[in-house]
């Protein structure tokens, strides 16, 4: 009996710390406010937005870094037709600048991410750099949008300046009423930095902000509101220390 009740003890302790072990990261913090507006399909209203994504990590250690961010926002249409168009390609023609070759009034938002970058082989805090680079995102046509990262100085981020990751892309699609944003993160900035094996990027937040409108015309557009709220969502996949993956929902409404 004896030899039991020490085998289920040291099993309950193995379950335990397998499951700590696991949960590498909180996105409590994620917040998501859209300016008041409800409009309709006839008759849209110009919309203003600034995501805050927050990522926890146990004390002491770095965040798992992430490998993709999925957004969905109700009652949202981007009206990209309106904005000119910017591409991967534009970007890399002058990857030096923080607007690459993208056409003026391409810009749909801006924003600034604090992050840690360290060995992937050691999560601890004390291994991380702080890596803080300001983020364009760009219209680039009805089902997407153009990331970049770019920096003012090289203190910004370690030694990595302007073009020293490439740009990505988010894609949009529709579902239930709701604009959804899928956007994979590639290795360049999550597992494999700037290109160097097995160099992970933790983040610990991201405040990013779309204008209501953009030279003059509107990027993001309310159609319809539920019960005079607008329900969204952030789903978060990283990639664990050790390998496999985690996903994580966070949910919300502002009101219309």
């Amino acid at each position: 009996m004896k030899r039991i009740v020490v085998i289920g003890t040291a099993l309950a302790v193995l379950v335990g710390a397998t499951a700590a072990y696991a949960a590498y990261n909180n996105y409590a913090g994620t917040t998501t406010t859209i300016s008041k507006g409800v409009g309709s399909k006839k008759k849209p209203v110009r919309l203003s937005m600034v995501q805050t994504l927050k990522a926890g990590a146990p004390t002491g250690e770095r965040a798992a870094p992430l490998t993709s961010i999925k957004t969905t926002l109700y009652g949202v249409k981007l009206d990209a037709g309106k904005l000119p168009v910017c591409t991967d390609a534009k970007i890399l023609q002058n990857k030096a600048s923080p607007t690459g070759a993208c056409p003026k009034g391409s810009l749909i938002a801006t924003g600034r991410v604090n992050a840690l970058l360290g060995p992937g082989t050691d999560n601890s805090g004390s291994m991380g750099t702080p890596c803080n680079p300001h983020l364009n995102v760009f219209n680039g046509g009805p089902n997407r949008q153009v990331f970049y990262f770019w920096t003012k100085s090289a203190s910004d981020c370690g030694t990595l300046t302007t073009g020293s990751t490439a740009p990505y892309d988010g894609h949009i699609s529709y579902k239930n009423g709701s604009v959804v944003v899928n956007i994979p993160l590639p290795s360049d900035i999550s597992t494999k930095v700037a290109g160097q094996p097995n160099f992970y990027s933790s983040l610990i937040g991201e405040v990013l902000s779309y204008p209501k409108t953009v030279n003059g015309k509107a990027y993001m557009v309310g159609v319809g509101c539920k019960n005079h709220k607008r329900p969204w969502t952030a789903t978060f996949t990283a990639h664990k220390y050790g390998g496999g993956s985690e996903t994580q929902t966070v949910s919300g409404a502002t009101h219309c």
